[in-house]
């Protein structure tokens, strides 16, 4: 199944919707469960692969997967490297440069990426009082991120400089992205580079506002979130790591069917408030690959001086994923 394109609309009608809750190639796999750690984190983006786990997708394509719960994906990144999880999920860009650096990891799926246009999960947050009406009155400022050097510091440099503000007159502090909120209220910082649901959280409140929505802004569409594994995993084991696919791509049909239900499942596996997800858009669970967008975010990485040379997008496509390309 792996090995064939189809789009989302296919596998939302006829044979291929029933694929997903019975079915004799599923049944077979089923039979010989692979093991597979994959290390995960407490955000609304990668609420399918909880899902996937929780409606038995992993299960029925042949995995037994333990989901290792992370803080930041710079963690789950070292523990991949010292083979504690065998799967985890990066921003492209971080991946990007990671590799350039010496390490080895492989895409083998694409989960989410941006939406093309506002609301998105990334925006820049300034208080009402602030004075602050347009990117271009942030000259100066003092803003909150949650990692330096990375795709997201990235698109928010390209977003200043859009406007005309020099990012070297900024100053850019690591901040977790849940003390954004209380950084922000006690002006210890002077723009939040937030991310959903604290996004929702602050501009759905009386004290704050949105200048820009950044990673639509400065790429729409660019992917923030994808799957990588050791390539030497990818050599020894290629048939979990196809499998896994495969179960990514039926996770994300699976959200994208019902809005209800993906909300009440994003719901239950970060804890947000229902209340909360009625202002929050939900994420774009993607498993399609678009060459242009991630040849977009080399050159924003490149033009940021992150990656040190140039780089093409076909070096980050592998045979895994080669089936999810769209052209």
């Amino acid at each position: 199944m792996a090995g064939v394109k189809l789009s989302k609309r296919a596998w939302l009608t006829g044979a291929f919707a029933s694929s997903l809750v019975a079915g004799a190639g599923r049944a077979a796999l089923a039979q010989e469960k692979k093991p597979l750690k994959v290390g995960t984190l407490k955000i609304s983006a990668l609420t399918n692969v909880w899902a996937a786990q929780q409606a038995g997708i992993f299960a029925r394509n042949g995995l037994d997967v333990e989901l290792v719960q992370f803080r930041s994906g710079n963690e789950a990144i070292a523990a991949q490297r010292g083979g504690h999880v065998d799967i985890v999920l990066s921003i492209p860009g971080t991946a990007m440069v990671a590799n350039e650096r010496g390490f080895d990891l492989v895409l083998i799926a694409q989960n989410e990426t941006a939406h093309g246009a506002p609301p998105d999960a990334g925006a820049f947050i300034v208080l009402k009082d602030s004075g602050l009406d347009n990117v271009a009155d942030l000259a100066g400022k003092k803003f909150a991120l949650s990692n330096l050097h990375s795709q997201l510091h990235v698109a928010a440099q390209v977003v200043l400089k859009k406007h005309g503000v020099d990012p070297a007159n900024a100053t850019f502090l690591e901040v977790p992205f849940s003390s954004h909120p209380a950084a922000l209220k006690s002006k210890q910082i002077d723009v939040a580079i937030a991310l959903d649901p604290w996004t929702t959280q602050m501009r759905t409140a009386d004290y704050a506002k949105v200048l820009s929505w950044y990673y639509v802004e400065s790429l729409p569409l660019q992917p923030i979130g994808a799957w990588y594994a050791r390539a030497d995993f990818v050599k020894t084991d290629a048939d979990a790591v196809t499998r896994f696919a495969t179960s990514i791509r039926d996770s994300i049909v699976y959200m994208d069917a019902d809005a209800a239900r993906a909300k009440s499942n994003v719901a239950a596996y970060t804890g947000l408030d229902v209340a909360l997800l009625k202002d929050m858009p939900l994420n774009r669970w993607s498993y399609e690959i678009d060459p242009a967008k991630w040849q977009g975010v080399a050159d924003m990485m490149r033009g940021a001086g992150e990656l040190q040379r140039p780089h093409q997008a076909a070096e980050y496509i592998s045979d895994i994923v080669k089936p999810y390309v769209v052209k």
